[in-house]
């Protein structure tokens, strides 16, 4: 994954995904490799496209560093944060692709049914005879 920048000594916007790849180690795990040269192919135009600012980046980090510090051995922030942004159910969706007739592998989260009925604590939640699938 290694870009071939061996003469580019400095970085620059507009090459700048080329820059970070191209500091990947060559001993890197590839998948590791592969995850981080596409974090940046979408990270940096995400970050041209809204035009970045300074203040907001600030923002950003400090978001980040204050989630990391609430964060222990029973506390685990970044995958509320995930399931905020989705991410936790895209990725339990590609790594649990639905066989037909299945039911979802998770609860859906904030991406719950809208008029799903409420049922008191203790209820039995099977779809019995829906064939897996909620239908209301």
């Amino acid at each position: 994954m290694k870009a071939d920048l061996d003469n580019i000594d400095y970085f620059a916007e507009e090459r700048s995904v080329d820059a970070v790849i191209s500091r990947t180690s060559p001993e890197a795990d590839e998948r590791l490799a592969k995850v981080w040269a596409a974090l940046a192919k979408h990270l940096h135009p995400f970050a041209k496209e809204i035009d970045l600012q300074q203040a907001e980046w600030d923002a950003g980090i400090d978001f980040l560093t204050r989630t990391g510090q609430i964060c222990d051995e029973n506390r685990q922030e970044f995958i509320l944060l995930s399931d905020v942004l989705g991410l936790f159910m895209l990725t339990d969706a590609i790594n649990n692709r639905e066989l037909v007739g299945a039911t979802e592998s998770t609860v859906m989260g904030p991406f719950h049914v809208k008029g799903a009925p409420e049922l008191p604590m203790g209820s039995n939640i099977s779809l019995e005879g829906k064939g897996g699938k909620l239908s209301l």
